[in-house]
């Protein structure tokens, strides 16, 4: 027998999954490998712990890349699942002077929801939805939406990021005003471990997006050019 909660997850969880959306990775993420841990849970070389997955474990119906014109750099100085170094964040704010590759995966905004969950806070209360249907309508016109439940996280704001066959592509990346934290320093910016870096240049090789030179150098001008 379900309890109350656990009907309310099943509820939101079904209704959601009928939605399809693009979600864009742009740091360790686009190593599809690795993405998949978010997905059907595990690690892999380079991580020092174990993603939960999503609820729904079926793989991204696709994969794309494109480009957009956002800043990619690297900040913060350890993490749990890598250690320590920096980690890839992307400039909310769009600017033509910038190109950062990324990673699409048509996945449901089920999955979508708990991808974003285990970016931030895994020991959030799943019984409602982080990012629902409103959540989509409104993005659509706002252009990114913070989301308050998982604040704590450096990745709580969602960024639209445009269409892909009429299909939304949303990210998750700090807000602007964590922006200025990083360039006043209040944040530290810190160039990313081998091991990090490692798993951005596979994703960008693989995906037959770069050489692993390029790659290597796209990289490295990431986390030295000024913000």
């Amino acid at each position: 027998m379900l309890n109350a909660d656990e009907v309310n997850s099943a509820l939101w969880r079904s209704k959601l999954s009928k939605t399809d959306i693009w979600y864009a990775g742009f740091g360790s993420n686009m190593w599809k490998s690795r993405f998949l841990c978010y997905i059907e849970g595990g690690q892999v070389i380079g991580m020092k712990k174990l993603c939960s997955g999503s609820v729904d474990r079926n793989p991204p119906k696709e994969t794309r890349w494109k480009t957009f014109p956002h800043r990619l750099f690297f900040g913060r100085d350890f993490t749990q699942t890598w250690g320590p170094g920096g980690v890839a964040f992307l400039d909310p704010r769009s600017n033509s002077e910038d190109k950062a590759y990324m990673c699409l995966y048509k996945i449901t905004l089920e999955q979508f929801n708990d991808v974003l969950l285990q970016e931030n806070v895994p020991d959030h209360d799943m019984n409602s939805p982080l990012f629902d249907l409103n959540a989509l309508d409104s993005i659509l016109n706002e252009g990114s939406i913070p989301m308050e439940a998982v604040k704590r996280g450096w990745y709580h704001n969602v960024v639209y990021l445009g269409k892909e066959d009429d299909i939304p592509i949303l990210t998750m990346t700090c807000s602007v005003s964590a922006i200025e934290s990083f360039k006043s320093g209040e944040i530290p910016l810190c160039a990313p471990s081998k091991d990090y870096a490692d798993t951005l240049v596979r994703g960008l090789v693989e995906g037959k997006q770069l050489s692993e030179e390029e790659a290597t150098t796209y990289i490295q001008v990431a986390s030295t050019k000024p913000l």
